[in-house]
């Protein structure tokens, strides 16, 4: 190899040959797409982390509320169940008091209403 520096490189082409200039050009082209691409990714995570962080925090509210929800529900169901079972109590002993009273009465009322129950389920 000679020194002029408008001889041939070791790969065949000459230090102001277009095609590198292209392939220098080209590499940074591609270099700073690269770039882009990475800073766009990263930019992308983060709007996805910041959103998901934001359903996250959405479901839990509606978890907590429905949660809560589910409490009074339950309370409401507790509190009728009690009154319920307070007034059966208040119906049995009327109707142990009124069969006491009036047995022959209470025994038609009983035998009537059978009848009737078994009329229907005949059907």
């Amino acid at each position: 190899m000679t020194d002029d520096p408008t001889a041939e490189s070791a790969f065949g082409a000459s230090p102001n040959d277009p095609f590198q200039a292209a392939k220098a050009s080209a590499m940074k082209a591609a270099e700073e797409l690269r770039s882009a691409a990475a800073q766009k990714a990263s930019e992308f995570r983060a709007a996805a982390e910041t959103r998901a962080s934001q359903f996250r925090a959405t479901a839990e509210a509606k978890a907590a509320d429905l949660k809560e929800r589910a409490g009074e529900i339950r309370e409401y169901a507790d509190e009728t169940l009690t009154q319920a079972r307070e007034r059966i109590s208040d119906f049995r002993v009327e109707a142990e008091q009124f069969a006491r009273e009036k047995p022959l009465q209470a025994l038609l009322t009983a035998f009537g209403i059978g009848f009737v129950i078994g009329s229907i389920l005949r059907r």
